[in-house]
This record gives structure tokens, C-alpha cells and sequence, in this order.
């Protein structure tokens, strides 16, 4: 299970120090899975990057052509809007959030995310994290 702010903390180089020494390299043969909002996330923090001066064009082509790379694994299931709701509410969690807390629990998944949000509520959901905290 891989969150947007996972891959864009390091194709960005926008928010340091970096949590992990070996960034994407830890996501090599790993089964990589998102929900179908992660495309429209990745495009949007790629826009928004440019936009504030944060990120050139060149540079954004670049963190598009390694994240490209990566090759996630989109969930086809639909939201379930009333489970979306019951997981943002229990676990205080945006509704964007949730739908990567649903596919968790629902694969039975680890979560790759660098969120403050997800992190704190991943333990209380029994969602294991990407790359384990001993790592």
C-alpha cells in the first residue's frame, strides 16, 4: 500500500531530512498498491510543486518519469462510501485518507506513507507500516 506522500517526499526532495536513507529503493519488489484517487494525488502535488516555485518543469518530468516507474498496482474496487465514512470517523482521518486505511485493511496491506495522520492511526487500525519502524 503506497501513499502519495511516500514517493513525493522523495521524488521532490521538498520536505528534509528525508525519514529513510534508502527512499525508493525500499519499494524494489514489493507489490505496490493504490487506490484510484492516487493518480489524481500525484498529479496534483506535482502541479501545486510547480506552481510554488518549489518544483521546475524538468523537474517535475523527472519525479513523473520515477514514480511512472514504480508501476502501482490500482485498486478496481469502487468506494464504498459508508465504510469511507466509518474509517475517517473512527481514526480521524480525511475521507481521502481513509481510502488508503480501507484498501489496507481490506488486502491486508502494509502502509508506506510519511503522513502524521495515518502514521498515528495506523497502529490503532492494526495497518503494519512500510518499511517497518526497525528498518
Amino acid at each position: 500500500m503506497l501513499d502519495a506522500s511516500f514517493v513525493l517526499r522523495y521524488v521532490l526532495h521538498t520536505q528534509a531530512p528525508r525519514p529513510h536513507p534508502t527512499g525508493l529503493a525500499l519499494l524494489k519488489n514489493v507489490e505496490l498498491l493504490v487506490p484510484a484517487l492516487w493518480n489524481a494525488e500525484i498529479a496534483n502535488a506535482l502541479v501545486q510543486a510547480e506552481r510554488r516555485g518549489a518544483a521546475a518543469p524538468a523537474k517535475v518530468g523527472a519525479a513523473l518519469a520515477l514514480i511512472n516507474a514504480l508501476n502501482p498496482v490500482v485498486d478496481g474496487q469502487s468506494v464504498d462510501v459508508t465504510r469511507n465514512l466509518e474509517i475517517a470517523r473512527a481514526y480521524g482521518l480525511s475521507a481521502y485518507d481513509a481510502l488508503y486505511f480501507e484498501l489496507a485493511l481490506r488486502r491486508k496491506a502494509a502502509l508506506a506513507t510519511y503522513d502524521e495522520n495515518m502514521l498515528a492511526a495506523a497502529s490503532a487500525a492494526g495497518i503494519r507500516l512500510y518499511p517497518p519502524p526497525s528498518i
